[in-house]
């Protein structure tokens, strides 16, 4: 999908359909011909266009005389059978003399906010204040599904106390999984972040250095906050996977208590049942015996077991 942007003076962010100076061509999941015009338009080079939409491409910052690409990672979550999944796509954002060319192989709520026209300041001709606010809201998405994150392993925390199912480990292998990703997109990204404070090529004003510091901010604390997780993640995998296995060996310590205590009465009746001479054979109290010597030895074998805390 083609859309073409440009904010007015006061700041409305309107559709257009030729590509002008100052606008903001947006490209998600592109199809060739779409993808052509734009290259033909601003004068890129065609990798500039088809690498971000690789979903494997590492980010990196790549300079020509056409523009400037930068390509990084984005977080996005999506439903599967496990529950959220957390992952990162590729973001590529071309900044030349003209125009601001942002390219995804998926829409991304990071840019419909700018689109939607609920970014404070935003301008699409200022295309060095834009790349920061992007990288701005890139950052606090890493912070905000980190939290999820960190909320999510406290819930599966609270079932697996009382569980004994493989579902809640598979969620938090899933969640593990999720900050791996993070960790290493985010140190992918603190490398480009780098170089697009060291180039000359984006004009940094007075005014967009409190963003510029911002972004750095909540980038490092992303990173701290991921690794910091993913630690947890997997003290707490291993600590549930051996809670697991307790409650399974209490279970079964429990079930073999409960067959000999029973195997008890099974076992008198057995004896007393069999077609020869046994005690109390005439007595007309043998069978209340019988059930006496039956609730007793039980209740031995019980209070045995118990002590022991089998039960």
């Amino acid at each position: 999908m083609l859309t073409i942007y440009r904010t007015d003076a006061s700041g409305h962010v309107d559709e257009i359909e030729d590509f002008d100076k100052g606008s903001w061509i947006q490209l998600v999941n592109p199809t060739k011909d779409e993808a052509d015009q734009v290259i033909e338009a601003s004068g890129i080079p065609e990798d500039f266009v088809y690498d971000p939409l690789d979903i494997e491409e590492k980010p990196r910052f790549e300079k020509d005389d056409e523009g400037l690409l930068m390509i990084i990672d984005v977080p996005y979550v999506e439903e599967d059978d496990t529950g959220r999944a957390y992952n990162t796509i590729p973001l590529g954002i071309i900044v030349t003399g003209r125009h601001f060319i942002t390219v995804c192989s998926r829409d991304l709520d990071v840019l419909n906010l700018f689109a939607n026209g609920k970014a404070r300041l935003f301008r699409t001709n200022y295309r060095s204040r834009f790349v920061f606010q992007i990288l701005h809201r890139v950052s606090m998405t890493y912070l905000r599904f980190l939290r999820q994150i960190d909320r999510r392993m406290d819930e599966l925390e609270q079932e697996l106390q009382r569980s004994m199912r493989n579902q809640e480990i598979f969620q938090l292998m899933n969640l593990q999984k999720s900050l791996v990703y993070f960790m290493t997109s985010l140190k992918a990204n603190d490398s480009v972040l780098d170089r697009i404070v060291k180039t000359p090529s984006l004009e940094k004003h007075e005014e967009d250095e409190e963003l510029l510091e911002d972004v750095f901010v909540e980038h490092r604390q992303a990173m701290e906050m991921a690794s910091i997780y993913n630690d947890i993640i997997s003290i707490k995998m291993e600590a549930f996977g051996s809670i697991i296995s307790n409650n399974v060996n209490f279970v079964m310590k429990f079930l073999a208590s409960i067959t000999i205590v029973l195997s008890i009465p099974t076992m008198i009746s057995g004896i007393f049942g069999m077609n020869v001479q046994v005690p109390w054979e005439g007595d007309p109290f043998g069978f209340i015996m019988a059930i006496a010597m039956m609730i007793g030895f039980s209740g031995l074998a019980f209070y045995i077991l118990w002590r022991k805390r089998y039960f």
